[in-house]
């Protein structure tokens, strides 16, 4: 995961920073270990699992979790963990281990010398602002709003984990404090805290009375507010910091610093609306929740939620009409990027609830029942079209009703890309609806059978449901015994070629599981026996022409001659190499898989699910060795 290329750190400042580092005990932080043998092991942070596979390696200072492939060093477990660039890891440890970073190293711009300035100052201004409004919330100012508080239910210890304060009932009061703390005016404005007169150039406090919620970013630092009015403030109920070099609401989640642990435990998180109802369902113990700040669920928010490994969201809002017109602007996100969405509504038997008064009334225990109910996503917004235009009596409906309800749903059924995930959004249509399934596909690709997506832009990357090319047999022997030679897809031969000639990296070579990927016979012997170094280059090649066809040959002898990678890139190629191979693999399984929902229907999609799953966690482990690079 590191970026190097966005540092002018010298690497020779990294290497001694990686060698003063103590590997286990940085990552004995998150994630607890014990001693097995020559390494250290424990549950992977990056992926639910109750058996221990995740290694880290004193010695050569790295990891490894041979559950879900993730790997790399100190520095690439932290941005991973954290969410932060390489630079500011780099920093952080330095700072840790005593090794000075010269300023002249890192940047060079005069403009890039301003971001950074600027960037600490907005991120000083913010704490110190928290740090502030905690200690007047604690005060004997705070009475009113610990009282309000009191009244909603929230703790002490959620007062203090969420950093809650209090703003003062005054126009001039931030500056004036801060500037105790060393703050000054100028970092105030550009972290939105205040806000410039335009008559005579002086400035006053944007939070003025008001319940203060600081939002942080996915590393914890604060980078800007909420503010809820109290007393008979005249303003609007809640206010949030403006847009500023930091905080860009569209790109921040409410709790996720909190959250982001138990999203990678569950690979689920619950998305609910407001501040309270994050509170209120930490504090019953559903410490997956997080928010939106005054907007939809946006790209940029999935992209969070993905880096904590989430694969799944429950859209938790109350039963108003926002509430219910919550799923349908989640889905805009969340169904191009492929993730599981669900519907959880609260019930209205009572009269309009929050999630957070409903977690206060029921506990986790009601919570977590009413979250085991929720509704798929796409089940939803079918449900809503159909109440909405035919009444709730689809099959009695006119046609013209039916149409309309497939209106409704068009833009959702163009938002999935294709593949299973569509074409069994489009058979729950087609049932729900009573229509025919082929005269619906067509009627939703254009009113055309068989008719593109001219309209929905260029078809997404991922597997595709059409049946895989038929392959050369990758068995050693054809019809009467008589042998074949072996093919080999690209990634495969590259993986055996690197392997060949550089034979150090059998450790890698074992560790990626290279043998598995090729055809079991000579070629995988041939892998584990290079794994091993029992094999030299002469006789591997010999072994090669013996089995495998000329192209494979040629592509080793090449890998090993005029194109043969630099020691340091080789690692970094050979897993590439092996996760595009195994990418192979997973294709043709999931096209079978299709093949099979078609014959049995929805009693065969887990299979397909779990290889889409598969799919996109080697997409992950590769675009991850691509940024590396």
């Amino acid at each position: 995961m590191e970026r190097r290329w966005e540092s002018l750190i010298p690497d020779a400042l990294i290497d001694e920073i990686r060698a003063r580092v103590d590997v286990v005990a940085v990552i004995g932080r998150h994630v607890e270990l014990k001693r097995s043998g020559r390494t250290w092991k424990g549950n992977c942070p990056f992926h639910g699992e109750r058996t221990p596979s995740f290694h880290v390696y004193p010695e050569d200072k790295h990891f490894n979790c041979y559950g879900c492939g993730a790997h790399g060093d100190v520095f690439g477990f932290l941005q991973r963990l954290e969410g932060k660039e390489f630079p500011e890891v780099v920093r952080a440890l330095a700072l840790e281990v005593g090794v000075e970073i010269p300023e002249s190293a890192e940047e060079d711009s005069a403009e890039q010398r301003a971001r950074r300035k600027e960037r600490n100052e907005v991120l000083a201004a913010s704490d110190a602002a928290a740090r502030y409004f905690a200690a007047r919330l604690a005060s004997r100012h705070g009475e009113p709003a610990r009282a309000y508080l009191a009244g909603r239910g929230v703790s002490e210890d959620s007062i203090r984990t969420f950093r809650l304060g209090v703003a003062a009932d005054a126009w001039n009061d931030l500056p004036r404090r801060l500037a105790e703390k060393g703050i000054g005016l100028e970092a105030l404005k550009r972290a939105g805290l205040v806000i410039e007169r335009e008559k005579d150039g002086g400035t006053y406090d944007r939070f003025r009375d008001r319940l203060m919620f600081p939002i942080s970013g996915m590393d914890g630092q604060v980078i800007g507010f909420g503010g809820r009015a109290l007393g008979a403030s005249k303003g609007a109920k809640y206010l949030n910091t403006p847009e500023t070099p930091l905080y860009k609401k569209s790109r921040v989640l409410y709790g996720l610093d909190l959250a982001r642990e138990s999203i990678r435990r569950a690979r689920q998180a619950i998305l609910v609306e407001g501040y309270f109802d994050v509170i209120g369902l930490h504090q019953a113990g559903v410490r997956n929740a997080v928010a939106v700040c005054g907007t939809a669920l946006t790209n940029e928010h999935v992209e969070l939620l993905q880096r904590c490994d989430c694969r799944e969201v429950t859209v938790l809002f109350d039963g108003d009409v926002a509430g219910l017109a919550a799923p349908a602007k989640a889905a805009q996100a969340l169904f191009p990027a492929g993730l599981a969405g669900k519907v959880a509504v609260l019930p209205s038997e009572q009269g309009k609830q929050d999630p957070d008064e409903y977690a206060r009334a029921n506990g986790r225990a009601g919570v977590e029942a009413l979250l085991a109910r929720a509704a798929p996503l796409s089940e939803f917004l079918i449900d809503r079209a159909v109440d909405r235009t035919c009444q709730g009596r689809p099959r009695e409906a006119a046609l013209e009703q039916k149409l309309a309800a497939i209106r409704e749903l068009l833009p959702f059924v163009r938002m999935i890309p294709e593949g299973l995930a569509r074409s069994v959004f489009e058979d729950a249509i087609a049932k729900r609806l009573d229509l025919d399934r082929g005269a619906l596909h067509a009627e939703l690709a254009g009113g055309k059978p068989g008719a593109g997506r001219s309209d929905a832009g260029p078809p997404p990357e991922g597997p595709r449901p059409a049946p895989a090319p038929a392959r050369p047999p990758r068995t050693g022997m054809g019809g009467r015994g008589a042998r074949v030679k072996l093919l080999l897809p690209g990634p495969a031969a590259d993986a055996l070629g690197i392997l060949a000639s550089h034979p150090e990296l059998g450790p890698v070579a074992e560790e990626v599981k290279l043998a598995e990927l090729l055809p079991p016979g000579p070629l995988a012997d041939l892998a584990r026996d290079l794994s091993r170094g029992a094999v030299a280059l002469d006789e591997a090649i010999a072994r090669l022409e013996a089995t495998a066809n000329r192209a494979i040959v040629t592509r080793v002898r090449e890998l090993a001659g005029p194109a043969r990678l630099e020691p340091q890139h080789a690692d970094r190629e050979l897993r590439r190499s092996a996760v595009k191979a195994r990418l192979e693999h997973l294709d043709e399984e999931y096209a079978e898989a299709l093949r099979r929902v078609t014959g049995a229907g929805s009693a065969r999609m887990d299979d397909a699910q779990r290889l889409l799953n598969a799919i996109r966690d080697q997409k992950k482990i590769l675009r991850e060795l691509e940024r590396s690079g």
